[in-house]
Parts: C-alpha cells; sequence; structure tokens
C-alpha cells in the first residue's frame, strides 16, 4: 500500500525550491531542537524561516476517503491563505500548488497560520517534518462549511474548485478565533523524516457570519483506523433584557 506514504508528504517543496528568491527561505537557518537520543533535530518557523506548506486549504484528494473532516453531515473546509487568493481554476483536491515555471503558486498568497516544523535533520536531507504545529496568524481565520451530500459528488469527480464552493446552497462561511492542528506527516521508506505513525489534530472554534457559533474537532491516524470528526454550530444564548 505505498500510496499511504503521499497522504502528509511534503515532497513538492522545500526539498526542491525552484526559484532563485526562494532560495533563503528553503535553508534550513531554524534553531536546533531537542531531539531524540542521536538524532538532531531542527526547528524551522513559519512563516519567519521557512514559506510553509504551499497549499490554499486541508482539502486533499491526493488518497481515497482521505479529503476534509466531515461527520456525514456536514464538512469542514479550513484556510491556511485567503479564499480570494485561490485561483478559480485551481483544483483543490490536488492540496499542493507549489512554485513552477508559471509563477509562485500558493507562495503568491500570505500565510494565515503561523507555526513551526520539527525536522531530524532539515529540509535539505528529509523527506518532511517528524512534526508540525500550526495555529491561526489572523483573528479571523476562514473556516467553510458544506453540506457533506452536497460536497461528496465534487470529491468523487476528483475536481472541486473555489468557485464550486462558493455556489453550494449549504455553505456557511465561519471565522475561528482559535485554530490549531497538530500534523505528523509520513515518511517513505529508505529515506529519513516523516513521523513514525502518521495522523493529524485539528481544533478550531469561532463565529458564523450568520451569526452563531462553531467548533470543530479532528482527530486522524492509522490510515483511518481513526477518525473522528465533531462539527457543531449553535447560537450564542441572549441575555436577559
Amino acid at each position: 500500500m505505498t500510496h499511504h506514504y503521499d497522504r502528509f508528504s511534503y515532497r513538492y517543496w522545500i526539498r526542491k525550491c525552484l526559484f532563485a528568491l526562494l532560495a533563503l527561505a528553503c535553508l534550513p537557518t531554524g534553531v536546533l531542537a531537542e531531539g531524540l537520543p542521536g538524532q538532531p533535530a531542527a526547528q524551522l518557523d513559519f512563516p519567519a524561516t521557512s514559506p510553509g506548506v504551499p497549499a490554499y486549504a486541508r482539502l486533499e484528494l491526493l488518497i481515497p476517503d482521505f479529503d476534509v473532516p466531515n461527520n456525514n453531515r456536514w464538512a469542514a473546509i479550513v484556510f491556511y491563505r485567503s479564499p480570494e487568493c485561490v485561483p478559480t481554476d485551481f483544483n483543490l483536491g490536488d492540496f499542493f500548488d507549489p512554485p513552477g515555471p508559471e509563477g509562485l503558486g500558493a507562495f503568491a498568497c500570505p500565510l494565515l497560520i503561523e507555526g513551526h516544523e520539527i525536522w531530524t535533520n532539515g529540509p535539505e536531507d528529509d523527506v518532511a517534518p517528524r512534526y508540525v504545529i500550526s495555529r491561526n496568524a489572523v483573528p479571523e481565520l476562514p473556516v467553510w462549511f458544506v453540506a457533506w451530500p452536497e460536497l461528496e459528488p465534487y470529491l468523487a469527480s476528483g475536481h472541486v474548485d473555489i468557485e464550486d464552493l462558493r455556489t453550494m446552497r449549504s455553505l456557511r462561511r465561519g471565522h475561528a478565533r482559535w485554530f490549531e492542528e497538530r500534523l505528523y506527516p509520513n515518511g517513505i521508506p529508505g529515506l529519513t523524516g516523516g513521523a513514525e505513525q502518521p495522523g493529524i489534530s485539528i481544533r478550531a472554534s469561532g463565529d458564523l457570519e450568520n451569526g452563531g457559533v462553531f467548533s470543530l474537532h479532528w482527530d486522524y491516524a492509522n490510515f483511518g483506523e481513526t477518525d473522528i470528526v465533531s462539527i457543531r454550530f449553535w447560537r450564542p444564548t441572549l441575555p436577559w433584557g
């Protein structure tokens, strides 16, 4: 089942910076972090010393049954970069939009999250970090919710773009006042880097544009053996008087 090794891989970035102007951002200039015995670890803070992941949102169709957190009623899409900056013709299911001959890809859009990556040796030697923690760098991180039955056909087709999401009748736009993502990326056999036990954990809470509030919890591990999602909407209780 070699396809599993691509699930959280950062294979398109860091190790292969394609533009000279990104070279400084791609150097392992972070400080040393505490590592396992006999294993040095480099910490890169993003966006200060790393450009961050070249992606717009946590929506992925690279691997079957790993797309977005959903509870079979609602799906949640967390944006790492502004929805207004996403190219209308980009398939969000591809997840990565790395720099290339035609431009900077997702790096052309400001990053709305911040955090740090822990590498076994560094991005020049490792295929992926061992651990990445991300938090919102803005007070209102975009989080969109759409009905799972409305989104699922798009995912099955292999293509979903930002305009598809905007035109969905069930769309609820939210803004996370608090967001945290803990990512344990996949490694690749024979190469250094990546987590021994890949997985992802997301926590977010904030306001909906319609005046309600939301909370999002997602825990995914063991290639889907653990896949726990909680998505809640409610309206705050109004004070008397």
